[in-house]
């Protein structure tokens, strides 16, 4: 074994290094206290574990030592190797399919289904790190292995982060992510929660009506 698989092994060992790694995986740097309400853990743990991930050279201080607030704290070049190694591991996606269960999911469905006939390929709704298809094509499942449905899932929810997108109460706020072979359109409608709807290719997603009538449809409430 490696011996950056040896950090790894040593990192998985505890969920509070996990959750410090993973937080400074998807973020830039962070303080303690940052990360202790990302990882919703007590700060002492995370302070802990921080030291811990620091000793193995995984983690180091953004600012010089003598500094007593704003302690930022970000990956190092190893830091990235070992994130790089069990990022997969740490960034687990819930998912299901499920039939609408409340009028407005049931509207949201009737609504996509009239905007984009035949080239819509699902909608959801989505929270965290969870996923719940309330309607999705055939294809889209089985023209997918697990792993590779997964990973994508991992891409929307991760690296394609609408967590800090809110929408105003004059106008609505929504995003268009396009990949080879379809795209999504993604609004947000409430504290880190959203509804996608993907469609095949990228014809026809840039229709303010549909976002604005979806954002009106949550009322800002999460789904």
């Amino acid at each position: 074994m490696g011996q950056d698989s040896d950090t790894a092994a040593y990192v998985l060992n505890s969920k509070y290094r996990r959750g410090v790694l993973r937080e400074l995986g998807d973020t830039d740097r962070a303080t303690p206290t940052q990360l202790a309400e990302a990882v919703d853990e007590p700060r002492p743990h995370i302070s802990r574990a921080l030291s811990e991930l620091r000793e193995e050279d995984v983690v180091e201080l953004r600012v010089s030592e003598g500094r007593s607030v704003g302690r930022y704290y970000g990956l190092t070049d190893d830091g990235e190797g070992v994130w790089t190694e069990i990022r997969d591991r740490l960034r687990k996606v819930e998912w299901s399919v499920s039939e609408p269960s409340t009028d407005r999911q049931r509207r949201l469905v009737d609504r996509a289904r009239d905007a984009f006939g035949d080239e819509l390929r699902s909608v959801g709704c989505c929270e965290g790190d969870s996923v719940r298809f309330l309607f999705a094509d055939e294809a889209v499942l089985s023209d997918y292995s697990t792993e590779a449905f997964e990973e994508m899932l991992r891409t929307f929810l991760f690296d394609h982060s609408l967590s800090e997108v809110t929408i105003p109460t004059d106008s609505c706020q929504s995003e268009v992510i396009h990949f080879e072979e379809f795209s999504v359109l993604r609004v947000p409608t409430g504290e880190a929660a959203g509804v996608f709807v993907s469609v095949s290719g990228d014809e026809r997603l840039d229709k303010p009506d549909f976002a604005e009538t979806v954002a009106s449809m949550f009322d800002d409430r999460p789904p």
